[in-house]
């Protein structure tokens, strides 16, 4: 990372007063389109998070915005003259349908979003989960797995950059500036993230942006600004950021802003849905759905084998991470003078009692750093693509002077 940017990024940070999010409250739709696309029909929507009702036409937001390409959920944020963040999202899951009369009928009738290439429908979003589980049969499938591009679906590129193209929209001005979230390589698998990025960045440079990637990790430090606590006072800016999303769980340590080491783990979220269907035999669709609206890890009940099997390999998948953080940790030469905060953010993280159950996780590990909190984000969804716009902002200001 350039100096200078740095310094204007940390800069604009400090010197400002907090920036609030103000999400949507209703889901709120964009104008139903009707796209064609690279021989891809598209028919879908984007919507909106929750909080009060406005209009996003109604605000007037500033050059640059990020995208967080998740491997469960794409989110875009933008930035208001008055100081908001404002956020959209979509779920990036898929059902294929055989292109077949019984399936044109079935889409007419419930107007579910839905793409059409060559040889498939795609239901995406909630509709996927919706469909799957009415029909109880078939599964859900991804542009996106374990935090890269999916190899085992042909047109995972373009059914990702048609989701993409939804949520974010078209530039307010031409060549704004755009910054999307990229994994590190992960230390538990042999892959390498470059094609991944080099695919998006075409996607978005052909949608007229001046993208750019940031490591999703830098953007929890940079939403969550964690304080080391040293004898000369505190240091911004310098600590462990974690986001725990649904293919991998990315991780980077940072000393004033700039990037010591990172890397990510596999085997995140989706994971312990896999894990879980296994177990249960019920559907993950199902398993999604108890997951996100159901499940609190202060409160298992024991008589639900669902539950039970959720609790488990939500354990095994904290202490695992956690293992590899401490391994990790240990083999770098880093050396941190005082305490340290980790910030975390990410979808999985989101279950009511994960942060009790990652701080014990922490307490009980070897990790060579002196840690006096573990802290949540405020705003745990959206906190990474919230830190891409922060960068964002940088470029914009930066392409001002």
């Amino acid at each position: 990372m350039d100096k200078d940017i740095l310094d204007d990024m940390l800069g604009d940070i400090i010197d400002t007063k907090p920036i609030m999010t103000k999400p949507i409250d209703k889901p709120i739709t964009t104008k139903e389109k009707e796209i064609k696309m690279e021989n891809i029909e598209i028919k879908m929507e984007a919507k909106e998070v929750k909080s009060e009702v406005i209009k996003i036409e109604d605000n007037k937001f500033l050059p640059g915005v990020s995208v967080d390409v998740g491997t469960s959920f794409i989110c875009s944020t933008r930035y208001t003259e008055d100081g908001k963040f404002i956020n959209k999202f979509h779920r990036n899951s898929l059902y294929a349908l055989d292109i077949n009369e019984e399936s044109a009928d079935l889409l007419e009738r419930s107007n579910y979003l839905y793409i059409k290439t060559e040889n498939k429908y795609y239901v995406i979003g909630n509709d996927a989960i919706s469909l799957v589980n009415a029909l109880g049969k078939g599964e859900i499938i991804r542009p996106m797995k374990n935090g890269l591009l999916n190899e085992s679906i042909r047109e995972s590129e373009n059914l990702l950059f048609n989701v993409i193209k939804c949520v974010v929209g078209n530039p307010i001005v031409p060549r704004e500036n755009l910054r999307y979230t990229v994994p590190a390589s992960p230390i538990d698998k042999d892959v390498n993230n470059l094609f991944h990025q080099n695919v998006l960045n075409n996607l978005f440079e052909k949608m007229g942006y001046a993208a750019k990637p940031v490591n999703e990790a830098m953007c929890v430090i940079f939403n969550c600004n964690p304080i080391m606590k040293s004898e000369d006072g505190d240091v911004p800016f310098t600590g462990i950021g974690i986001s725990f999303g649904a293919g991998m769980a990315n991780v980077v340590l940072t000393y004033k802003g700039m990037s010591l080491v990172e890397f990510s783990c596999t085997k995140s979220g989706d994971n312990i849905d896999e894990q879980v269907e296994k177990v249960t035999g019920m559907s993950k669709g199902k398993i999604i759905k108890i997951k996100e609206k159901k499940l609190n890890l202060n409160k298992i009940d024991d008589n639900d084998r669902v539950q039970s099997a959720l609790s488990v390999y939500y354990d095994e998948t904290i202490d695992r991470i956690v293992k590899n953080i401490e391994n990790k940790f240990k083999n770098v030469g880093s050396e941190i003078d005082g305490e340290i905060e980790i910030v975390v953010s990410g979808g999985t993280a989101k279950v009511p009692g994960f942060d009790k159950r990652l701080e014990a996780s922490i307490r009980n590990s070897s990790i060579p750093f002196k840690i006096y909190r573990v802290r949540m984000a405020d705003d745990i969804f959206f906190a990474v693509s919230n830190g891409a716009n922060v960068r964002a902002q940088s470029d914009y200001k930066k392409s001002l002077k």
